[in-house]
């Protein structure tokens, strides 16, 4: 029972364990920190078994609900377990129906009511004394009112505590097992036949400590505010018995009066509270109930379980309950119950990012500067040496995107495949294969210390390795300080609300309806609701760029939702498109057109996205692709066409010393050239070209040519007779520009320095680095930058170069700019 630390609810009634068996179970219930239920009814336990009992739940700090109903427990078992509720702060309820406990014992129960600060529920046998049975009644009820008053308090005081939550980022190769870990790690089955994952999926979790399984959240259902406060109340209580529990230790450090404008639900409480407090009474009677002497109120509630709850409301003023109100709902006994389970609690929010290459350029929106990120690699090809070479460039592509994005994130390496590698000696050439590769240069890397690894070996089929894994995960994001970075109430109230619009609409707008929302809580301060969205967003709550006014405007409420409609034109057409059903509406031209050329119509566009956003939301997703640099507009055709580089094909052979003109370098070997920047350098290179050739034609000028785009070349004309050639080199990290005009060049080299920190500061967290070699068009020998800047190289520094700026600049008004 001691390992057994993911179970939260064990039922064993009717089966005769007696005194000796319930010692055991007592004695794992004294280290347990997950069990909150359990029923040991009918099971011949007597006065021994309940001291056993009683000395766990003087050290236990999370069990609520103990069923002890038809035992052979009498009087000196019942002093047992008043004793323990003398010092327990988390049973809420006891069963001691059909025990053998007479008005001595009841009265010990009576008596250890005045310490106790937990009970709200405690049943006892029929013959006891109608006065003990009022004096537990009436303890029982002043209970609930000071729980629920404090709980009252917590939202009024705006008292901050940790969100506990984090963001789990797998990423790999295509095919690495990626989406079999994460079912894996869920507790799911292995399923041969799944489907690749399509851009991302998004699913949530939540566990209570480093070993246990991982659950479905109700935080799901919303109702942050209650639940916030609820765990307050519980993390007060525990932080007196576990001092040094992290996620509980800031709790109340900061607690202040606030004008927080509540919950229209939650004031409704403070009403009832209110009314309550000034028509209090003493004429509720007990009930004569021939079974059990029930504690309880003359008006009372019965829950589907079929327990009797003492009522709040006073027998003299009746409070009118609505259907589905949520007053009810937001006091009773499981929420209470739920936040002394979930005290030290994890919500995770899993990110199962798409292995395909196509989608690389995409997943820079949602990769994330805190969490934890998993490296998958199917170890098989690393061992393979045919395939390790490739093998061995996704990881060191996936290292570096994750080093750029997140430098102080935690990164787990986990080898998937472990039973078709088997021998020891072949996990440790993986391991040799590794460090090599990685050598010292990603300190964020997790070791795998039990076994002398830098990562962690699993297999998904026959279930090897991951509850190792699944342990070092959450050891892993408990270990990140942002994760117990302390917020408000006001912070959930402001989430409850935005929460409370996804039934409605997927985004909201920054400078509208989140001011409002903020407005309505309390928080009236734009600085402070934007940092909550910062935090928000990285915690995977909703989606908030921040790069330019504009994007800043937008706020994505749905994250699955923009990752699906964003994936039903960025993937792979030959894996994740039905080409049949184009045929059918006639638009398999224009499907071919998507994936051949890059070019999507806007006819295209409307039918895959019919059905995931209205016809009217069109814009808005090309408005988002355009100003995020995955898109731009296509003038170059009669039709409405835009160009989603992402989508282009390689160009097999370019053979450079067909251009002429000098050269420009961009170097990024010291550092790293991520999938996507090339293509977003295209995509605003052709918004460029486009812009021109719009200003042209209005005044009937000389127009640009068509650009001929690859997705590792580009024959661009920036203004007619300018002709420019671009040339992406994976393997050396660079890009080349050759301008084959002279008089272009210092211009040409002033643009595409804009354009890259354009890129750098609004998709890549301005993390790239780069060096800049400049080609002396008569020596033909290259320059860095700055000795070609002193010296004044012709033709790069024949006139003065402007410096054009590219952060937190709206791409419309850059582009202007160029």
């Amino acid at each position: 029972a001691k390992v057994l630390t993911s179970i939260i609810m064990i039922i064993l009634s009717t089966n005769d364990i007696g005194n000796g068996g319930v010692k055991s179970i007592a004695d794992a219930l004294k280290g347990n920190t997950s069990l909150t239920s359990l029923n040991l009814s009918t099971n011949e336990i007597g006065n021994g078994g309940a001291k056993s009992l009683a000395d766990a739940l003087k050290v236990n700090t999370t069990l609520a609900s103990l069923n002890l109903k038809e035992n052979q427990i009498g009087n000196e078992g019942a002093t047992f377990l008043a004793n323990a509720l003398k010092v327990n702060t988390s049973l809420a309820s006891l069963n001691l129906r059909y025990t053998q406990i007479s008005d001595e014992g009841a009265k010990s129960l009576a008596d250890a009511l005045e310490a106790n600060t937990s009970l709200t529920e405690l049943s006892v046998p029929a013959n006891v004394h109608s006065g003990i049975i009022g004096k537990i009644k009436a303890r029982i009820l002043s209970t609930r009112r000071t729980q629920k008053r404090k709980f009252l308090e917590a939202l009024k005081s705006d008292e901050k505590a940790p969100l506990n939550r984090s963001r789990l980022m797998f990423v790999g190769q295509g095919k690495a097992g990626k989406s079999a870990t994460v079912r894996s790690l869920l507790g799911k089955g292995f399923n041969p036949d799944w489907d690749s994952t399509i851009g991302a999926d998004i699913s949530e979790r939540m566990t209570s400590s480093a070993t246990s399984k991982w659950r479905n959240p109700d935080d799901l259902k919303g109702d942050f505010t209650s639940r916030f406060a609820a765990r307050l109340m519980v993390a007060h209580s525990n932080t007196r018995n576990r001092p040094n529990a992290k996620a509980t230790a800031q709790v109340g450090k900061t607690k202040e009066k606030t004008n927080l404008v509540l919950p229209s639900h939650i004031n409704k409480m403070l009403n009832e509270e209110a009314i309550n407090d000034s028509t209090k009474t003493t004429n509720a009677t007990v009930s004569n109930d021939p079974e059990s002497a029930r504690i309880r109120n003359v008006q009372h509630n019965e829950s589907s379980s079929g327990r009797i709850r003492p009522s709040l409301k006073n027998t003299s003023v009746q409070v009118k309950q609505e259907p589905n109100d949520e007053i009810v709902r937001e006091f009773e006994e499981k929420l209470f119950l739920d936040a002394k389970r979930d005290v030290n609690s994890l919500t995770l929010s899993l990110w199962d990012f798409g292995g395909q290459q196509v989608f690389y350029a995409m997943h820079h929106i949602f990769l994330t500067q805190s969490g934890v990120y998993i490296l998958l690699f199917d170890m098989r090809e690393l061992l393979e040496p045919t395939k390790r070479e490739e093998a061995s460039k996704y990881l060191l592509f996936w290292l570096r995107s994750v080093k750029l994005h997140a430098p102080k994130a935690s990164l787990i390496l986990t080898g998937t495949f472990l039973a078709d590698v088997g021998e020891r000696e072949n996990l440790r050439t993986v391991d040799i294969i590794l460090r090599e590769l990685i050598k010292a240069t990603f300190s964020q890397i997790v070791p795998n210390i039990d076994e002398s690894f830098i990562y962690f070996p699993i297999d998904n089929k026959e279930g090897l390795g991951i509850d190792k894994l699944r342990g070092i995960v959450e050891e892993s994001a408990r270990n990140d300080d942002g994760v117990f970075e302390n917020v408000s109430i006001r912070w959930m109230a402001f989430l409850d609300k935005i929460y409370s619009e996804r039934d409605k609409v997927s985004y909201l707008t920054l400078s509208r309806d989140i001011r409002d929302i903020g407005l309505e809580v309390g928080i009236s301060n734009s600085i402070e609701q934007e940092a909550a969205l910062a935090l928000f967003h990285e915690r995977g709550l909703l989606i908030h760029l921040t790069s330019t006014l504009v994007l800043k405007n937008i706020v994505v409420i749905k994250p699955q939702w923009l990752i699906v409609v964003l994936s039903k034109v960025i993937c792979d057409g030959n894996l994740h498109i039905d080409k049949d059903q184009f045929k059918h509406v006639g638009l398999e031209e224009d499907l071919k057109a998507t994936f051949e050329k890059g070019l999507a119509s806007r006819d295209f566009l409307e039918y895959v996205w019919k059905g995931e956003c209205e016809l009217e939301q069109v814009d808005f997703f090309l408005d988002l692709m355009e100003r995020t640099m995955l898109l731009s507009r296509w003038n170059f055709s009669e039709n409405e066409l835009y160009l989603i580089p992402s989508l282009l094909t390689d160009h097999s052979f370019v053979e450079k010393e067909n251009f002429k003109g000098p050269r420009c370098v961009i170097d990024f070997s010291n550092s790293f050239l991520p999938n996507g920047v090339f293509q977003r350098l295209l995509c605003l290179c052709v918004a460029h070209c486009v812009r021109h050739r719009d200003k042209n034609s209005e005044t009937h000028r000389e127009l640009v040519v068509e650009p001929s785009l690859y997705r590792n070349y580009a024959a661009i004309e920036f203004e007619p007779g300018f002709m420019t050639h671009l040339l992406e080199d994976e393997e050396a990290q660079c890009i080349t520009i050759f301008v084959k005009n002279d008089d272009f060049a210092g211009k040409c080299l002033m643009i595409v320095q804009a354009m890259l920190r354009k890129v750098n500061h609004d998709v890549m967290g301005s993390g790239l680095k780069w060096d800049i070699c400049l080609e002396d068009a008569v020596t033909k020998e290259f320059l860095t930058l700055s000795d070609a800047e002193d010296e004044k190289l012709s033709p790069w520094f024949s006139c003065e170069n402007k410096h054009i700026v590219a952060e937190n600049i709206d791409l419309v008004s850059f582009l202007e700019m160029l």
